[in-house]
């Protein structure tokens, strides 16, 4: 696991309050029931503020697993 993976999972972890949360990229909405709107928009604020980036709506919206948002911060520059 990566700095930014384990950092990416903090911010997991922080969002949903389960310090036990293990990501894997397949995780999504469809496989976390808890994973609604209000903690998307906490896991897209946590991300931006950790990471230093801001995401467009469009980024929000495509990012809806673990997998995705890794891809739209490496094309922020966030290395993988």
């Amino acid at each position: 696991m990566t700095l930014n993976d384990r950092r990416l999972q903090q911010i997991f972890r922080e969002a949903f309050d389960n310090d036990k949360l293990t990501l894997t990229d397949a995780l999504s909405p469809e496989s976390m029931p808890q994973w609604d709107s209000l903690a998307h928009v906490k896991l897209m604020m946590g991300c931006e503020e950790e990471f230093g980036v801001k995401f467009t709506i469009e980024e929000t919206v495509e990012s809806t697993s673990v997998g995705k948002l890794k891809s739209v911060l490496a094309l922020k520059g966030v290395a993988r």
